[in-house]
């Protein structure tokens, strides 16, 4: 990855009053709940197997976590990517129930998945997806044939891809607030050396059609993930998504929250960056069975600055030179 340059620690408190967090010399409570049966209040990161600084492959995972904590709303739902396992994920829901006061579960698409020999080593050679919620708000409501496999091209034609992190996990909840179901999903598709962009316009009409499939559905859709192809290229928007775009007439009809946001100002989604500085692959979709778009709004990319300002606040120190992941996380409130 390539890492931006520090912007420093005024403009890191800038940003965060920015994102409604209180700068560190103030004190904080802990992110409300949200209890608004209006809407979901929605996250997605590649968490990229909670990196730590001494790693191959560093990072500083827990400054996405000090980040959730300072928040103005817990997270409803968060859709999660390169999480290892059932063992990793239950560390990490027992991180957020502790940092946020309430019980957070989650489902996974592998609980053991298959090494993928990663470059990083041990630490990354196990990855899975996993959609995490709030037990206070929603009820899981158990249904079967969970998880389908995302294509690529490898040999001429769109196949199902056979890593364990390319494949999709989704659930439909009971929102005990608003009385309404809804089914959320996470994604990873596969990397163009694994013959992902080939197959991303196949994905996206697969997506959709998963998430109302085998008694899904609801009242809302919601997918997040790291689709591993930039919406953009050469100042136009890519086939796939203009498939998916709502917005801009797409016949899946969903909304991204970043393009909802920004008005589809390609300068705007530049500055929205997930990954590299300057590359959007990460997403977070949503429409209505009935094929309206739902009302999206508070879209907010979590910059590195802001993850490393809130553990400055919440421990007095922060490794500025590592980040909570390779990939920005995105957040959303998403409305019924």
């Amino acid at each position: 990855m390539r890492t931006p340059p520090r912007k420093g620690a005024a403009l890191a408190v800038l940003t965060l009053a920015f994102a409604g967090i209180t700068p560190a010399h103030a004190d904080v409570t802990t992110a409300a709940a949200n209890n608004d049966p209006a809407f979901v209040h929605v996250y997605d990161n590649n968490l990229e197997n909670l990196p730590t600084v001494d790693l191959a492959c560093p990072g500083d995972w827990q400054d996405l976590a000090y980040y959730l904590k300072r928040a103005p709303l817990k997270p409803d739902v968060f859709t999660v990517q390169q999480i290892s396992n059932r063992v990793q994920l239950d560390t990490y829901l027992d991180r957020l129930s502790t940092d946020l006061g309430e019980t957070y579960a989650g489902v996974i698409a592998d609980v053991s998945p298959a090494a993928m020999n990663s470059p990083c080593g041990a630490p990354k050679d196990h990855q899975t997806n996993a959609v995490i919620y709030r037990t206070a708000r929603f009820t899981n409501l158990g249904l079967g044939n969970a998880t389908w496999q995302a294509q690529s091209d490898e040999s001429g034609a769109c196949a199902n891809n056979d890593q364990a992190r390319t494949k999709a996990v989704k659930v439909r909840l009971h929102d005990k607030v608003a009385n309404k179901d809804l089914t959320v999903a996470s994604v990873h598709w596969p990397t163009s050396a694994s013959g992902g962009p080939p197959c991303a316009e196949s994905n996206a009409r697969e997506t959709a059609t998963e998430l109302t499939e085998d008694g899904y559905g609801g009242s809302l859709l919601i997918f997040g993930g790291d689709l591993n192809y930039s919406d953009v290229s050469g100042g136009a928007f890519r086939p796939w998504f203009q498939l998916l775009n709502g917005d801009a007439g797409g016949s899946l009809g969903y909304r991204d929250a970043g393009y909802s946001a920004c008005a589809g100002n390609l300068s705007c989604l530049a500055s929205n960056w997930t990954i590299g500085g300057d590359r959007r692959i990460d997403f977070l979709f949503a429409r209505r069975p009935s094929g309206a778009l739902p009302t999206v709004s508070a879209f907010h990319t979590v910059t590195f600055d802001e993850g490393d300002a809130a553990d400055q606040a919440e421990t007095g120190s922060d490794r500025e030179d590592r980040n909570y992941s390779d990939h920005r996380a995105v957040s959303a409130r998403v409305y019924y």
